[in-house]
């Protein structure tokens, strides 16, 4: 019953019925009011009409997207232009966007287009959550006055593209940043090593090597003296992520998104600390260091598999040393067995592994058991665990 009681149809009934009531009455004032009704009605239907002529939408020169964190505004460089004389308001810009195979709209509503005036869009598209965006349709939309219709008018438009990085969640690490040895450092330890810089002097003891004894220094002392020389080393963190597949990918409220966002502030505590971090994603490339190619590259980063996420483990493996620091940054609705896989990677490895668990915006019951469960998984693998929410 309510489909059918819109409002074009009451309004067309009331019509009606005036009319015939100002047929057989022959009165003039019933005749006034259904002339009032009838144009309202008639302008109900073609004032949005009327309001989309003359409405054009263009590029500005010197907006074609770029870079933009999670949640602020982007300036893309619509520009909305109206040719004709007359006004129009309430005008809805909706732009379609896509990414990884979902597509995404955004509505802004224009409340004057004047006549002969270019209305920018400004910073009004915000994307909640990151990606690399592609700009595939413009459409405008107005209902002005009552709403009767909905007049629409679509463009296709191309070659405009929003990386939207996500936005860091800030979090604590909970480990002490140990340096690792490194002839390409920049960091002294207290440890004997290869390097330039001498660190102490001592008598020796049985068992030294030869070859580290200060000839001149014994020949003072009149008996034979160790050297020692710093050891250089460098703070190293590898972190690997598992990135969320459907339906969690796009979603900002998701715990899979809040994980990238967590892998993020993650490499902005080592980057605070002076550490040298890497990234890696699925596939079989190289690890990605540097904080502007870190964002990007988490903000481009495909569904991963528990078969991928093992792979990336393998490759921190390989090339973890004595000393480093690995991070895995997980969802907190990951299923046990993947992590446990994952974990199993890493045994043997002569560094702290740190499991970062991370939850969803909105963390129920059931959220909460599955999170715990994993961390009951990481600390029977030896890890330290580390859940955070946002």
């Amino acid at each position: 019953m309510e489909r059918l009681l819109t409002r074009s149809r009451v309004l067309l009934a009331f019509c009606c019925t005036l009319l015939l009531a100002a047929l057989n009455r022959r009165d003039p004032m019933v005749y006034g009011m259904f002339l009032f009704l009838a144009t309202v009605t008639v302008m109900g239907f073609v004032l949005p009409w009327l309001s989309l002529r003359g409405m054009a939408v263009r590029l500005r020169a010197d907006g074609l997207g770029g870079e933009v964190i999670e949640g602020a505004g982007c300036d893309i460089g619509i520009v909305v232009e109206r040719s004709v004389r007359w006004p129009a308001f309430m005008v809805d810009v909706e732009t379609e966007w896509e990414w990884a195979g979902r597509h995404l709209t955004l509505c802004q509503t224009i409340p004057v287009v004047r006549a002969g005036k270019a209305v920018e869009l400004g910073r009004q598209v915000r994307f909640a959550c990151r990606g690399h965006y592609r700009l595939v349709a413009v459409r405008l939309a107005c209902g002005f006055p009552l709403g009767l219709v909905q007049a629409r008018h679509a463009m296709q438009h191309t070659g405009i593209a929003v990386h939207v990085l996500p936005k860091p969640q800030a979090m604590y690490w909970p480990l002490p940043w140990n340096v690792s040895p490194d002839p390409s450092g920049t960091l002294a330890t207290r440890h004997t090593g290869q390097s330039f810089e001498l660190g102490l002097l001592r008598e020796y003891q049985q068992g030294d090597s030869v070859g580290r004894v200060n000839w001149r220094a014994s020949a003072r002392v009149g008996e034979l003296v160790i050297q020692h020389f710093q050891q250089l080393g460098a703070v190293v963190l590898r972190v690997a992520v598992h990135a969320p597949a459907a339906p969690a990918l796009g979603n900002p409220a998701s715990a899979g998104e809040q994980a990238i966002r967590l892998a993020a502030g993650v490499f902005d505590a080592a980057q605070g600390h002076g550490a040298q971090a890497f990234l890696y994603l699925a596939g079989d490339g190289e690890p990605v260091q540097g904080a502007a190619l870190v964002r990007t590259a988490l903000a481009a980063a495909q569904p991963a598999s528990p078969a991928q996420l093992c792979e990336a483990c393998m490759r921190v493996a390989a090339v973890a040393r004595v000393g480093d620091q690995i991070a895995l940054v997980v969802p907190g609705d990951m299923v046990q067995a993947d992590l446990a896989a994952a974990l199993a990677e890493l045994k043997g490895v002569a560094c702290a592994v740190v499991v970062c668990i991370a939850l969803g915006h909105v963390v129920g019951p059931a959220q909460l058991v599955a999170a715990q469960g994993l961390q009951a998984v990481a600390q029977r693998a030896g890890a330290v665990c580390w859940m955070e929410a946002p």
